[in-house]
């Protein structure tokens, strides 16, 4: 299966003999950093190997197109609810930089006792199921020879099926996982003895497969009322966890701490934030780290979720991190969209690529305040474990409600989560196994008949599916009405008859958001806003932001609705996009003709940075093809203009008109065409505009030859002078 940059993600061949497919590695796998590396006119001290096909961020056209990649693992969490649409997510966030992909799954799975086979869709999430893995490792190899870096795919091993899903994800080449008894206990309600036996077996099912495991302890953060006081809980939570990884065989390569920073703005923040970092990263050196935003703080305004995720990743820098994962900024208001997955993922890597380097600019103070919080807080931490064994044990201290507190410890507010050792989700359901039980697969924790001798212990009864895949026993979907095909059939009928409808969630769902600034009341407000909508078009609208800009004033909302409409790709009439000349043909031509030209900036528009870069030969402007640049400066007159295209003899003026109220760059147009015929000179001259708000047809219609708006570059420019010039057979 081979992708190519101008063709979609063929689904249909992702699935096609899936059940013959086998991973081609398995195990995870870390960014190679290099130091020192040249990436265009700049030396970049935290990078890693470059990408093959990317996209690079928005402002890297002034530098070359250059797209340089840090040297950590960049996350994105992807839940569509469809794993069909989830691989077309990944392939958008492969060429943006994420190397981590990780599939949010139905929480109602934690309670499923068993494997899945055939199931329907999920909501808020997909099911795991042996197909889904499959085909999404099966799609994530021709991703990964597409943009040329291996990628992790990365799911959860917990609720009261983990041995079962450990083994499934050893089989099927998943590279990292979530694997947390605790996490089973507090937010899922899983019983503690079955959680934690179960977590025995699955992670050293995860060693055994090279699994990068994650913990849960984040989750504590994400749940209390006062994040910022339960940062020792948090240690113990880690600590607890990774010292029962450890003792069932886990190495330390494969344990990574999954950290949130407690607080956001308006909080102190790094204030707050900082000094925990760096007791967690002192407190458990030797081990991963994998950084999050925190989805406490993130509601339903997008803006405010990115700003927060940069000063996240800044602390990442600060205090070393392996994996920077990225939260989808509109986690908090609807099933992430796919370009807000994107959005996550270019938070990160601009961060990243803006600071880099910074470690050796700046090195956090060793004494003071930085010092004596996170020390404070690696007391609070040891004297919490200390409490829970001198109480009887971890299982005590659950029931005793002391997790999930607003106190920084030792203080109690009885608010913690409180659940019975004894009940729970698989209660009673752990029994001893008897002296001649034969484990299934290999990679098992505890006694079993087969023993490890020379070779695989599973080597006594032909292998085990862990080392004979031909084993494996592949289920295909069994629902009639729900399933991938099913799905599909909507998709490929589009396909067909050539239709395009707008999307943000599923495949041609026609879900799409609408800005508006409406000056009233809020309540007022909204409601007028909903029914702007409405008059728009949009079927079912509904407010997934609002944001105050003042009581009386006004306010700002974003609208999602529906827009319930189909274009036909062979009814659409694009415009005809001619490619430049190429540059040694333009100045060929330029050369030796004496072509002079005047520009300015028109009106009371100050701006004159994009006329230069248009123009002057150290940015690469028309100069250097021989024309010659008569430059008025900014704020002219339109009239001073052609004064000084006459007193030049020039062959063409170029006008830039940045500024827009009152459609002022419109008037600009129109008057310079008007003045060059009143004073004979339309014929002779070649009249061009540029700007942020120009475009070509706006230009046209002001009587102008030619527009050009935002990425336009010298040689678009003189492209087009030598086309018009030659028109008019100039010698």
């Amino acid at each position: 299966m081979k992708l190519t940059a101008d063709k979609k993600l063929d689904l249909s061949e992702v699935l096609e003999d899936l059940e013959s497919y086998r991973p081609r590695r398995k195990g995870w796998t870390w960014r190679k950093g290099i130091e020192n590396q040249e990436i265009g006119a700049f030396v970049y001290k935290d990078t890693s190997e470059n990408l093959s096909h990317c996209v690079p961020l928005t402002s890297a056209h002034a530098f070359g197109d250059i797209d340089p990649q840090c040297d950590m693992v960049i996350t994105t969490e992807i839940a569509s609810g469809n794993f069909e649409d989830d691989l077309r997510r990944m392939r958008m966030a492969a060429w943006h930089g994420a190397d981590h992909i990780m599939v949010i799954r139905t929480t109602g799975q934690s309670h499923i006792d068993g494997l899945i086979e055939g199931t329907p869709e999920g909501i808020g999430g997909i099911p795991i199921t042996r197909k889904q893995v499959r085909a999404t490792r099966k799609a994530l190899d021709a991703i990964e020879d597409e943009v040329g870096r291996p990628i992790n795919f990365h799911s959860y091993v917990s609720g009261v099926a983990g041995p079962e899903v450990a083994v499934l994800f050893a089989e099927e080449g998943m590279n990292g996982a979530h694997q947390d008894p605790q996490y089973n206990v507090l937010y899922r309600g899983v019983n503690m003895h079955r959680s934690f036996v179960d977590a025995a077996e699955a992670k050293t099912l995860m060693a055994d497969a090279a699994i990068l495991q994650l913990d849960g302890a984040h989750n504590a953060n994400a749940t209390a009322k006062e994040a910022w006081k339960v940062t020792p809980e948090l240690f113990v939570q880690h600590a607890i966890n990774t010292a029962y990884s450890r003792a069932v065989g886990m190495p330390a390569e494969l344990i990574a701490l999954s950290t949130v920073p407690p607080t956001a703005p308006p909080a102190p923040k790094l204030r707050l934030d900082l000094p925990y970092a760096v007791a967690l990263r002192e407190l458990f050196e030797g081990y991963k780290f994998r950084a999050q935003q925190n989805t406490r703080y993130i509601e339903a305004d997008t803006h405010e979720a990115s700003v927060t995720h940069v000063l996240d990743t800044l602390i990442s820098r600060l205090t070393s991190a392996d994996i920077q994962s990225t939260i989808t900024p509109d986690e908090g208001r609807n099933i992430p969209w796919h370009y807000n997955n994107v959005a996550g993922v270019n938070t990160a890597r601009q961060t990243l690529m803006g600071i880099d380097g910074i470690t050796q600019l700046l090195e956090l103070k060793q004494d003071g305040v930085l010092r004596e919080q996170a020390r404070e807080l690696k007391e609070r931490a040891v004297l919490f474990l200390e409490e829970i064994l001198e109480g009887g044990g971890y299982y005590a201290a659950v029931a005793a409600g002391q997790f999930v507190d607003q106190g920084y410890y030792p203080e109690r507010k009885g608010d913690g989560i409180v659940r019975d050792p004894e009940a729970g989700d698989g209660a009673g359901s752990v029994i001893p196994r008897a002296a001649d039980y034969g484990a299934p697969v290999c990679g098992h924790f505890g006694a079993s008949l087969y023993h490890r001798r020379d070779g695989k212990p599973c080597a006594e009864y032909g292998g085990c599916t862990l080392c004979d895949p031909t084993k494996i026993q592949y289920i295909d979907e069994l629902d009639a009405e729900d399933n991938v095909d099913m799905r599909l059939k909507q998709t490929l009928a589009d396909e067909r008859q050539g239709l395009l409808r707008p999307e943000v969630e599923k495949h041609g769902d026609g879900i799409v958001c609408v800005t508006l600034f409406v000056p009233e009341s809020p309540q007022v407000a909204e409601a007028a806003a909903l029914e702007m909508a409405r008059r728009m078009g949009l079927k079912d609208p509904e407010v997934i932001s609002r944001r105050l800009m003042h009581p009386s004033e006004g306010s700002v909302f974003e609208i999602k609705g529906v827009l319930d409409v189909a274009i036909r790709v062979a009814d659409l009439k694009l415009p005809a996009r001619e490619a430049p000349l190429p540059e040694s043909e333009i100045e060929a031509w330029v050369r030796g003709r004496d072509i002079h030209l005047v520009a300015a900036t028109v009106g009371e528009d100050e701006h004159s940075v994009g006329l230069h870069e248009i123009l002057d030969i150290k940015h690469g402007g028309i100069e250097k093809y021989g024309f010659h640049c008569h430059v008025l400066g900014t704020s002219v007159p339109v009239e001073r203009v052609i004064d000084a295209a006459q007193e030049e003899n020039a062959r063409a003026v170029l006008i830039s008109t940045i500024v827009s109220h009152g459609n002022v760059h419109a008037q600009h147009m129109r008057r310079l065409h008007q003045i060059a015929r009143q004073r004979k000179l339309r014929q002779r001259l070649v009249l061009i505009a540029g700007g942020t708000q120009v475009t070509h047809e706006l230009a046209r219609r002001c009587g102008l030859d030619g527009g050009f708006g935002r990425g336009t570059t010298g040689q678009d420019v003189a492209s087009f002078l030598v086309h018009k010039l030659r028109d008019q057979r100039i010698d």
